[in-house]
Formats: C-alpha cells, structure tokens, sequence
C-alpha cells in the first residue's frame, strides 16, 4: 500500500538526469561511510542490517520468548488498515485513534494515526499538499517516540519491532519521493534493522517480510556504480525480496494486501527483468473485486493493462474511471481526472495516434486551477504535452510547456526530467514511456 519508489532508473528515464542524481546517491554513500558508528569495521562480511546508529537503544537478544498483542488490540488494528485499504479515511482515523486511547503506550494506535495521514495525502491529494508532509511527519516521529518507549519495557515484542521498521520505512518513502536521498537511506537503513529484529524474535511473524522483501529488492536492483559502492554497506537479491513478499502475500495477517499491491507495482515497471504484467492485470483484478468502488486499486489496473500492452481496455477503463469521478461515486474524487486522461493520452501515444494523445494531454493541463496547489499528474501534463509536440516537430511549444512545468514548485524530483527535455527534444526512440510521473 505504501509503496516506495525505486531508486533505479527504469528505462524511460533521460540519461543526464540520471547521472547526476548518481553523483548524488553515490555522495550520500560516502557521507554514510565516514559516518559509521565506532566499532563497526569498514571491511569484511558485515551486513546491512548489523549496522546499528549511535544513539539508537539496545536491541533484545534473539533468543527471547515473542511477546503477543492482546485480541482486541489486533482487531481494532485491522479494521483500521481494512479502512485504508478501502479508502474509508475517516473510519481508519476512528479507529486508530481509539486503538492510540485503549492503547496509549503501544505503537500500533500511533502508527496508524501516521499511516491514515499518508493516505490522506497519497489519495486525496495526490501527494500534492506540502502541509500533509510536515503533519505526517509530526505524527510519524510521534509514533517513532513511543514505539521506542515501548521496547525499553517489551524488549521481546516482535510487533512492536515490526511497527517501528514500518514507521522509519513511512519516513522514508516520504524523502524519497521528495529526493531527499540521504535522510532516505538513514531512514531505510532503521527500516530494515527493526524488520530484521522482529522477525529474529519471532520467525514467523510473516507481515515483517513486506520490509524486507522491499530492501531486498530495492537494494538488488540499484544500478551500475551505486551497486559497487552500496555493496560496502549493503547487498541485496531483487529475487530473493520478491520472494519475500510471496511469503507475506500468502501468509501475513496485516500486510497482505500491502504485499500484493508492491508485487504488482513490480511486475509492472518497465524493462525490469521482474515484469509481469499479464500476472498484475490477474491480480488488480482480484482486487478490485475485493474492494468494489476503489479508485487507487482501479487505476492500479488501468496500470496492469497499459503495461500489458492492452492499451483499448486501458482507454475503455480510464473513460469509466471519468463517469464515476463525473457521476459522484464514493470515493472518486475531482483530484483524480487529471490521472485518467493522462492514461487516455499515454495509451494513444502508445498507438502512435499523436495528435488523439496530445488532445488529452491538454485536457489534462487544462485540469489546473488558481490557488490550489499544483496536481502532480496536471504538471506532468505539460511535460508530455510537450513530449507529442517534440515528436511533431513543434519544438518551440515543447519548450513553452517544458518552462510552463517548471514554473510550479516541484514537489515530486520532475525539475531532472524536464531539464533534459529543455536541453534536447524528445524522440520516438523513448516512446511511449510509463504512464505514471517519475
């Protein structure tokens, strides 16, 4: 469900770009090598999840009884993340904070606070309202606080691990998307350690697998020279974290359906040797049966399907997706057109129908309103609107929509993208590209 973006570069990326942000990625790595806590060995067979940061509280041997959680305490968890999953917020919110009320010291009630508040931001927002970012962020190391008071007192109590590796994973999803790379790694690197320590104390608490099958994948997928160097600090097996997460699909209690949707995401990025497409049109499909009315998961397929080349059901579906926004549906909200007539364009300009695919994407740039802050998928509009007009020969437009794209305040890392296309114009050669933004 919260799923953090890949730091590899998928293949529809500018180049320049990406050379640049290695340089940073890899000074990030660096800062974190001369920064190592004392004791810790710069050479040899350490691992990743052996680094501990100065400062961070003793973690409870391994060969300790697990602690349980109370029925209640696990219900009310549930039905929490069952609210987010269906996009009923003010239901999760409920519940969360009357599991923080029954259950003040543990972390759960906290964490879900912190989670609905992403979710506020990812679904109503489109993750375009900084103020969501400092409230999420408050209450995140709120969570963070009192997940760490409480292992002091339940230093076998795997749950708890398993929540603070979730909430320093949160924080970092968040510095990610905001290219934030070195608070990112920090964060992960804290991720990883809790998730790791969870599952020591309990090998089968299956939902800690969503953490780690996350690192591992991310971690194996990093390209060219960050891979050489993170390999001093960590190593990582992109199949052995999509196993990972199959193990947590098949057998987790809170994190199933968030293992299922990070497999699909994966299966669905383009030119990885992961790709499955076919596999994730079977899965969003499942889901969406699950979870009827839920426009994240509907657009999760209109995803599926334009990465399985199936561009007319993809069109057929984000038409549909239109007449719920346009009919009031529960749930599918004005905040969304932008998104679906940018997968009405994508898919034309799959097709090679540039001036259908150039229509919609003006449709789409047309979404944008004064006083508001900016759509990322409106923004991201321009810069494609600006792509068709490239490949039309129309290069002083493409350069007007480019600068128009960057006039708003980038929120989402697009500032690399668009830099490249001002430098040189965009060819066939890159068609047609992911559907969603960077």
């Amino acid at each position: 469900m919260f799923i953090f973006k890949i730091l590899a570069c998928p293949p529809t990326c500018p180049p320049k770009p990406w050379r640049r942000r290695k340089l940073v990625c890899v000074g990030a790595a660096v800062i974190l090598l001369v920064n190592l806590p004392c004791g810790i060995p710069l050479c040899g067979n350490f691992t990743f999840g052996e680094i501990i940061p100065l400062g961070e509280q003793a973690y409870a041997k391994s060969n300790c009884s697990p602690e349980g959680i109370p029925n209640q305490l696990r219900a009310l968890a549930m039905q929490g993340m069952d609210a987010i999953y269906a996009v009923h917020l003010d239901e999760a919110e409920k519940q969360f904070k009357q599991l923080s009320a029954e259950y003040p010291l543990h972390p759960f009630g906290h964490f879900g606070e912190a989670m609905t508040k992403w979710a506020r931001f990812e679904y109503e927002h489109e993750e375009s309202n900084p103020q969501l970012d400092k409230e999420y962020l408050e209450l995140t190391d709120k969570a963070i606080k009192v997940g760490w008071d409480w292992v002091d007192d339940h230093p076998c109590d795997a749950h708890a691990y398993m929540a603070l590796g979730g909430m320093y994973g949160l924080r970092a999803r968040l510095a990610l998307m905001q290219h934030k790379w070195i608070r990112a790694y920090i964060d992960g690197r804290k991720a990883i350690k809790n998730m790791r320590h969870s599952l020591e104390i309990d090998p089968e608490l299956y939902d800690a697998y969503l953490g780690l099958g996350m690192y591992e994948y991310y971690a194996g997928t990093l390209p060219g020279v960050i891979r050489i160097l993170a390999k001093l600090l960590v190593s990582g097996n992109a199949k052995k974290g999509i196993d990972y997460l199959m193990i947590c699909k098949e057998k987790g209690f809170f994190n199933a359906t968030a293992a299922e949707l990070l497999l699909i995401e994966f299966f669905t990025q383009p030119g990885s040797p992961y790709a499955n497409p076919p596999l994730a049109v079977k899965w969003s499909k499942e889901l969406r049966r699950k979870f009827s009315y839920h426009p994240m998961l509907h657009f999760v397929e209109i995803v599926s399907l334009f990465e399985d080349k199936q561009y007319q059901e993809t069109i057929k579906q984000a038409f549909e997706y239109l007449k719920y926004v346009k009919e009031k549906k529960p749930l599918y909200k004005e905040v969304y057109v932008p998104r679906a007539l940018l997968a009405i364009a994508t898919s034309h300009l799959a097709q090679g129908e540039l001036e259908k695919s150039l229509e919609y994407f003006m449709k789409g740039t047309e979404t944008m309103k004064e006083n508001e802050h900016p759509n990322r998928w409106a923004v991201w509009a321009y810069v494609r609107a600006g792509n068709v007009m490239d490949l039309t020969g129309q290069r002083e437009k493409a350069v007007e929509h480019y600068k128009k794209a960057l006039s708003y305040k980038d929120e989402w890392g697009f500032t690399d993208y668009i830099e490249e296309y001002l430098s040189r114009p965009y060819t066939a050669k890159e068609l047609p590209g992911a559907l969603p933004p960077p």
